[in-house]
């Protein structure tokens, strides 16, 4: 679905980012007798070092050749500034001019800044260069609120060359700005009695930068299923294990542009929409294991059998839509799957507080996909069926079900069914391997009946619940998020008649549709619903935007601190840390549960680059440092760690935290561009129990001098 639908994002977004990448393809040219020949190649404002390679031929020749070519102009100018900038930071960007003319040049340089960039000095006096002369030029400045990008721009003139009449250069560089901290969602709802009005809660303003807010507000005539936030939100998850990247591709297989449209969200066309779902199964066959099954984050990973059918579930679905899925890879899917139901002894249950449960999950998970084919064994069915007490939520009794019915037996089917509607979910607090909650669960029966036109009753009570569990569930996790959208789609043009008066418009609002209406922060904050019609009003609203100050701490399960050691150990004070220096960044996550599934993310202040040190070539290294730092290092390898990764503005850690045991996490940072940061909170969250997380304490700024 792509495009800017992503609005509403979740957490922290990533900067804007600029790569220069020159690569050109030239016409076929004749060359002329001597073999001659000229090409012109568009490259643009580039200094640097190209290679040519170029191809020529007759009917009965071949030749190719290449050659490296320096581009350079007689005056360079080069802006050296950091990866982003958060708002609120101040930075001294560095300007390098180098004169590679044979003369002395006076010239005039001018700048200029716009977007979300602000100048903090005097325009620089003329600069005198001699030939092959660099100098540098100091350029401070502010980033300000908002998300986008600034841009400086500089003007360089008084350039002289014998016999020439040269333009003035312009020079543009831009820097990607993002708030200091994450987004803040909130959501809220209610339903309106005839004659009632609604005014917005002071929830979706407090403390959140009016340049960063935007809202949704869905109407509708029955208890709805807000189909575009979990669109928006399967679509804003920043981070691709295969459960994520498979939920996250659920809904381009069942919406269009012109849905996505409807929905307040503009999205990528329809063939780009496609283009996207195809990369995304190849993404998803490359955490495809030698014996068919799926691993978490790659194919050296270890079996995941529930999501392994979950894979398979949605490789089948995109092959009826038309994708193309590689035969064999579904054959191997296929025989896994099998494997599972004939001899469960072959899954192998990492985490669970409840193996037997987590294995019958995943073998109804399985029957269900295979029957989708046809080709689950009845007589196998029918003996999971006899161990259905080991099932703990509804969901695998529905999925057993529906797979019986298909392959045939509809009395233990229906009997499945019934058994799967009053089932409720043993504790949430339970974890069992099929990544669930209460809500995935309720939703997905609720899509499993809608997709196989069972139980009307059934349907239209469990929309009922659903609609007021979810609207009052802050977090959703991208499990919930798709469970969500499978059971709403199907649903989107049923609804009930209403009509409202609003502050957004002058006339009355009415239909028989839910509506979607996407709203700036002006709107929000004026905003008041009144249900002018004769029947009740089902309303819902959500909100994101960023903090304008650094957020309070806050825990719920999880906990995590975080502390700046220099490369020996010691405690290092933010103030003062010299451009080039080194810190070590110390990360402690606690859990008073198990959380299998923890995710880390630490958003780095633009003043430090994070040392990767997964790079061969990285120009520091943690096993060289103090025997302090051994000690963390080797406490870092005691933890179970299940996917780690180096972004420009952030640390990244998929990590389980066993209740009571504290799991360090330690990495490298260097100080670069002098200036004052923002410096955001770590954050942690269990990816499926996202009501468990956690934020930890401001430390103020970062200041980094020359």
């Amino acid at each position: 679905f792509g495009g800017d639908g992503d609005d509403l994002k979740r957490g922290g977004k990533p900067p804007v980012n600029h790569v220069n990448i020159i690569a050109q393809q030239a016409q076929p040219i004749t060359l002329n007798e001597q073999g001659e020949g000229v090409v012109t190649l568009p490259i643009g404002d580039f200094n640097g070092e190209l290679r040519v390679m170029a191809q020529a031929w007759t009917a009965d020749d071949f030749g190719r050749g290449e050659s490296k070519v320096v581009v350079a102009a007689p005056v360079i100018a080069e802006l050296n500034m950091p990866r982003f900038l958060a708002g609120g930071d101040v930075s001294r960007l560095v300007l390098d001019v180098t004169n590679l003319t044979d003369r002395p040049q006076t010239l005039n340089i001018a700048l200029a800044a716009s977007g979300l960039l602000e100048l903090l000095s005097q325009q620089p006096q003329p600069v005198n260069l001699a030939p092959g002369v660099r100098t540098t030029l100091f350029v401070p400045v502010r980033a300000l609120e908002g998300f986008g990008e600034g841009e400086i721009q500089a003007t360089i003139s008084g350039l002289n060359l014998p016999g020439e009449t040269l333009d003035a250069q312009h020079k543009q560089w831009q820097i990607g700005v993002r708030p200091a901290w994450p987004a803040q969602t909130v959501n809220s709802g209610i339903a309106l009695a005839p004659g009632e009005s609604w005014h917005v809660p002071e929830q979706h303003l407090a403390n959140i930068s009016p340049a960063t807010l935007q809202g949704q507000l869905l109407l509708s005539g029955k208890p709805p299923l807000n189909l575009a936030r979990y669109i928006r939100e399967l679509k804003a998850y920043p981070y691709g294990c295969l459960e994520q990247t498979t939920s996250g591709l659920f809904p381009a297989l069942y919406t269009n542009a012109a849905q996505l449209q409807s929905l307040g969200i503009t999205g990528d066309s329809d063939e780009k929409r496609r283009a996207a779902v195809d990369i995304g199964i190849s993404r998803i066959l490359q955490m495809q294991r030698d014996n068919g099954g799926f691993a978490l984050w790659d194919e050296n990973g270890a079996e995941e059998p529930w999501l392994t059918a979950y894979a398979m579930d949605f490789l089948i679905r995109a092959g009826e839509q038309g994708y193309s899925v590689p035969p064999e890879a579904i054959n191997r899917g296929n025989e896994r799957l099998l494997r599972y139901l004939q001899d469960p002894g072959t899954m192998l249950i990492r985490y669970s507080d409840n193996t037997q449960a987590s294995t019958f999950a995943a073998q109804a998970y399985a029957a269900l996909v295979l029957a989708r084919q046809q080709k689950a064994p009845l007589g196998t069915l029918r003996e999971i069926w006899e161990r259905r007490s080991q099932a703990a939520s509804g969901l695998p009794l529905m999925q057993l079900g529906i797979a019986l019915n298909t392959m045939g037996d509809a009395r233990r089917g229906e009997e499945a069914i019934t058994l799967a509607l009053n089932t409720p979910r043993q504790d949430e607090r339970q974890w069992i391997a099929d990544y669930g909650s209460s809500l995935r669960d309720n939703a997905l029966m609720l899509s499993l009946l809608e997709e196989n036109n069972l139980r009307p009753d059934a349907q239209n009570a469990l929309l009922s619940s659903l609609s007021e569990q979810a609207f009052g569930q802050r977090w959703l996790s991208t499990q919930e998020n798709n469970a969500l959208f499978l059971a709403a789609h199907s649903r989107q043009a049923s609804a009930g008649a209403w009509q409202v008066q609003t502050s957004l418009e002058a006339q009355p609002l009415s239909g028989d549709k839910a509506l979607t209406r996407n709203l700036d922060a002006d709107q929000l904050a004026a905003l008041e619903v009144t249900n002018t019609g004769s029947q009740p009003l089902w309303l819902r609203l959500d909100s994101s935007g960023y903090p304008s100050s650094a957020p309070e701490p806050a825990s719920n399960v999880l906990q995590i601190e975080r502390q700046i050691l220099g490369t020996d150990g010691q405690r290092k004070s933010l103030s003062s840390l010299r451009s080039g220096e080194l810190v070590l960044v110390w990360l402690t996550v606690v859990a008073d549960r198990n959380v299998p599934d923890a995710l880390v993310v630490d958003l780095l202040p633009a003043g430090l680059e994070l040392e990767n040190q997964n790079l061969a070539d990285s120009s520091a290294s943690l096993p060289e440092s103090g025997s302090e730092v051994q000690n963390l290092l080797n406490q870092m390898q005691q933890a179970d760690i299940q996917y780690m990764e180096f972004r420009d503005d952030r640390f990244v850690a998929a990590v389980v935290v066993n209740e009571g045991q504290p799991v360090t996490l330690v990495y490298l940072a260097r100080a670069v561009t002098p200036g004052t940061y923002q410096l955001a909170q770590p954050q942690v969250e269990s990816m499926y129990a996202p009501q468990w997380r956690a934020t930890g304490a401001s430390e103020g700024l970062l200041i980094v001098t020359p």
